[in-house]
């Protein structure tokens, strides 16, 4: 992984940004229509809770390395399976969530987001955090992981994009 903080924050900027391109053309009940991404059972309003979801893992990882601690994530998401049912419980917990309520969250924690890695000092972005030497990861690559996709670190958001324009381009 070799972005730093101000590449990272720009990347997951930039994939939000190409997400809400695509939301703004959806209406409420287009949004919420369950099956409609990537030919399983969610919606699009279900697909920005998931990257809020995963933004908020990301902050809360970097709250917990910077307190001396594991990142929670790593005790409940081990392997594929486990991340399928980590994901999917987080899609049924917010699913009582409206399509305004979860774009707000989505808008919210990318900026938080984004502002909190643009504010990562190069030195603390690239320093395996205090107590974690038995991972030997960064900071970043941290933050990476949580927010990545195969293509690469950040870049979540890519993993996503062609499902939903899909959707969009077929529900003009």
């Amino acid at each position: 992984m070799n972005e730093t903080p101000g590449e990272a924050a720009a990347i997951l900027a930039q994939g939000s940004a190409a997400l809400e391109s695509l939301f703004g053309r959806l209406t409420p009940e287009m949004a919420e229509a369950r099956g409609t991404i990537g030919g399983g059972a969610w919606s699009a309003r279900d697909l920005a809770g998931h990257i809020e979801t995963w933004e908020q893992v990301a902050l809360r990882t970097i709250e917990e390395l910077r307190a001396g601690r594991r990142p929670s994530i790593r005790e409940t998401v081990t392997d594929a399976a486990s991340m399928d049912r980590f994901n999917a419980a987080e899609v049924e917990r917010k699913a009582g969530r409206g399509w305004e309520d979860t774009l707000a969250g989505f808008r919210e924690v990318n900026a938080t987001l984004v502002g909190t890695v643009r504010a990562v000092t190069d030195g603390e972005w690239a320093a395996v955090p205090a107590g974690q030497q038995d991972d030997a990861r960064t900071l970043g690559e941290h933050v990476g992981s949580a927010t990545g996709m195969p293509k690469g670190p950040f870049r979540h958001a890519w993993a996503h994009l062609g499902d939903l324009e899909a959707f969009v381009h077929r529900n003009p």
